[in-house]
């Protein structure tokens, strides 16, 4: 009984070693191709970037380069258009020369609208999209004065003498 047991025990073994691909064993798992390593890199454009006060209906809203101290923050709108998708991206923004934000963004589809915002303070600003590798595709500069807005005076009554 023992070595029927036995037997049979070391038919299984030997039959699963045995049925066993090279590509199903640990040690031999295949080697990819440079090729296949490779993915298709996206064909990224930016067809339109700019600033503005707000997105309003995925469009930008006054579009401007230059800000006063009031504005609470500043958007970066960008139009994409890619052969492959979906895409990363990336709104990266500098004040005064030093970085203060990276901000990675979908793109879903062929052509397609993205924007970010950032709370900004008074000097020059600088923003750049990226793709995932890092390559700049576009860039925009905007400035934010430490001046408050110039306001209307006040329109007073006339009053008449007599």
């Amino acid at each position: 009984m023992k070595r029927a047991l036995l037997a049979v025990t070391f038919a299984v073994i030997s039959g699963y070693a045995y049925a066993q691909t090279p590509a199903q064993q640990p040690d031999k798992a295949p080697v990819a191709t440079e090729e296949a390593k490779q993915a298709p890199t996206a064909e990224i454009k930016v067809d339109k970037m700019v600033t503005a006060t707000a997105v309003d209906n995925k469009e930008p809203v006054n579009e401007t380069s230059s800000f006063d101290m009031t504005a609470a923050r500043v958007y970066t709108w960008t139009k994409i258009t890619t052969d492959v998708t979906p895409v990363k991206v990336k709104h990266v923004y500098y004040a005064n020369d030093k970085k203060t934000a990276e901000i990675e963004l979908n793109v879903n589809a062929k052509t397609y609208r993205v924007w970010s915002y950032k709370s900004v303070w008074p000097g020059s600003w600088k923003v750049e999209t990226t793709d995932e590798t890092g390559k700049v595709l576009a860039v925009v500069t905007f400035t934010v004065s430490s001046a408050a807005p110039a306001q209307a005076p006040e329109t007073e009554t006339p009053t008449q003498g007599k």
